[in-house]
């Protein structure tokens, strides 16, 4: 799936029909951490595994952090319960704390603070890994429980953004910077986009097209996903007669909110 793109601060009018990303919700009320690295364990928004001794969890203020594990603790993902118990409801890497998957007690080592960039990686190979439909998980701290279904591989507004609401692209000393409506992508505005290489065809770039590798008008890092150069309308441009598959492009080899 393609999308014709203006360089912000100028915004495309008509955007392609893509997967929806879903809100996150709302947090509850705030609450003061004994440690500024303690998570609030009663409000999880979200939880990946990319590997057996740590899993990537996102709290509802949009913080993100990691759990190791005290020994490899796999099968998060496709657990059908998962509970979080900590002291008080909060995970701070004390020894009293574990992660119960379906049942079987993982001790958490350590809590750490992530990086929007951090999170979105390994979300991605959290996805990825376990793209197949899933059962319903049920994340807890104890005296509160929420539910989810994971799903086939649609991406997550942590590492991906839908191609129908871009509203514009630019370039800072750090990159590519997207433009989207944050209503429509998990209450984040811009994203960073990261490339395979220095991506010559942006320069004098006024038009651009974002395309999805896996044609679900969703950009993630994933292979196939491009930023490719926009045919510029002048008498003899021979990008007018090219495909759009066939163009200069450059791959997008990652993708987070900017912070």
């Amino acid at each position: 799936m393609t999308l014709t793109l203006l360089r912000a601060p100028l915004v495309a009018a008509l955007f392609a029909s893509a997967t929806t990303v879903a809100q996150p919700s709302p947090a509850p009320d705030a609450r003061t951490p004994p440690a500024p690295h303690c998570l609030d364990a009663r409000a999880v928004r979200q939880m990946e595994q990319a590997s057996p001794e740590a899993i990537a969890v996102l709290g509802s203020n949009g913080q993100a952090y990691r759990l190791d594990f005290a020994t490899a603790c796999p099968g998060v993902n496709d657990a059908g319960q998962v509970r979080l118990d900590a002291p008080d409801g909060w995970a701070c890497g004390r020894p009293s704390e574990r992660l119960v998957v379906d049942g079987r007690s993982c001790p958490v080592a350590a809590v750490s603070v992530l990086d929007n960039r951090s999170f979105a990686e390994v979300a991605r190979e959290s996805s990825r890994q376990f793209a197949a439909t899933l059962p319903a998980v049920t994340v807890t701290a104890k005296g509160a429980a929420t539910s989810r279904a994971r799903q086939a591989f649609q991406g997550s507004p942590e590492f991906c953004f839908a191609t129908r609401n871009v509203r514009g692209w630019s370039e800072d000393p750090s990159g590519v910077v997207v433009e989207t409506n944050p209503r429509r992508n998990g209450g984040h505005r811009y994203y960073r986009v990261e490339l395979g290489a220095s991506c010559s065809i942006l320069a004098g770039a006024t038009e651009v097209d974002f395309q999805s590798g896996f044609q679900n008008g969703l950009i993630c890092g994933n292979p196939g996903d491009r930023i490719v150069m926009q045919s510029t309308g002048i008498e003899n441009d021979g990008r007018s007669y090219t495909p759009r598959f066939a163009r200069p492009g450059c791959a997008v080899m990652a993708v987070y909110p900017k912070e």
